[in-house]
């Protein structure tokens, strides 16, 4: 059984295990297989906005290993999008929305990665993954998620059944383009990932009160 643990960034020293684990994980995968320039110190990638008390959705096995993450960071405040890639798009991409959040850093832990797929071909944590996030907006009454993605993705994207409208695209990094897009949230979505991945019910790990 996979689940997803909620973390907020403010409160990651009440899980040091797991948080050691996600940083080490994007190092791994960041870094060393797709040889993005990030900054590692101790083991961990980790940039400034990870100081900024952003939301980790955290993909915890049996075992209580970390299988995958990703973050999650409120519009109004700065972004990734809004900074790093300020202006790097072919039309200007300037969202700020307290409904609208910006999803970053999503990876899968190679060490942790299972052969588990969906029904459609899909790595079950990453179908977990983002039906967590769609799960998260509806609580907290989010629209939409922001986030930048590359071509290979989309078809990934299609096969989970939540895909992006595309916003605007750019050239300026590697050899292919990439691009920036919104995720709707909607019942609708949420209701056809679970169908699409044989999940019932929510993947959220519930914390004990």
């Amino acid at each position: 059984m996979i689940m997803i643990r909620a973390v907020q960034g403010d409160d990651r020293g009440q899980c040091p295990a797991l948080i050691d684990e996600m940083f080490r994980g994007r190092a791994a995968v960041f870094r060393d297989k797709l040889h993005w320039d990030v900054q590692v110190q101790d083991g961990w990638e980790v940039d400034r906005y990870d100081g900024l008390n952003p939301l980790y959705l955290i993909s915890v096995d049996a075992d209580g290993h970390v299988r995958g993450s990703l973050r999650l960071m409120p519009t109004t405040g700065p972004t990734l999008l809004g900074e790093v890639f300020a202006h790097d798009f072919d039309e200007p991409v300037d969202i700020r929305s307290a409904t609208i959040w910006e999803g970053t850093r999503f990876c899968i832990h190679p060490h942790r990665n299972g052969s588990v797929l969906t029904s459609t071909g899909v790595n079950l944590v990453t179908s977990e993954l983002f039906m967590a996030m769609c799960e998260v907006g509806l609580s907290a009454g989010l629209t939409q998620i922001i986030g930048v993605y590359d071509p290979r993705l989309i078809r990934i994207y299609r096969r989970i059944g939540w895909s992006p409208e595309q916003l605007a695209m750019s050239t300026r990094y590697r050899t292919s383009p990439i691009y920036v897009g919104l995720w709707d949230i909607s019942e609708t979505a949420l209701a056809t990932m679970r169908d699409r991945s044989g999940m019932v019910g929510s993947v959220l790990q519930v914390e004990p009160s």
